[in-house]
């Protein structure tokens, strides 16, 4: 898949837009770590990259990476990071994947 240029802050507006709590322990990882909440409960794990590495396009690989941990197939992640996928949405694709088959 071809990927469109996403940015480091790209990625921050989704951290914000997601509400993503970070990790109380960050000292310890090279990039942040943040939870999405659901119900209360942390539910996923999802690292971020550090805003401060400039405004270039994200290697594929970690944009992958942050695109599996949000538990989404890549045309919703790119809609994620461009804005038509809400964060209303973002959670019914969540509870879609949890629920008990």
């Amino acid at each position: 898949m071809n990927w469109r240029n996403i940015t480091a802050k790209d990625l921050g507006k989704v951290t914000t837009k997601l509400s993503l709590e970070p990790s109380s322990s960050q000292r310890r990882v090279p990039h942040p770590i943040f939870w999405y909440i659901l119900d209360g409960k942390k539910t996923l794990r999802i690292t971020m990259p550090n805003v401060h590495g400039g405004s270039g396009s994200m290697s594929t690989g970690f944009l992958k990476k942050i695109q599996s941990s949000l538990h989404l197939n890549p045309r919703q992640f790119e809609e994620l990071a461009e804005c038509p996928l809400t964060p209303d949405e973002f959670e019914q694709i969540i509870r879609e994947k949890l629920e008990p088959r």
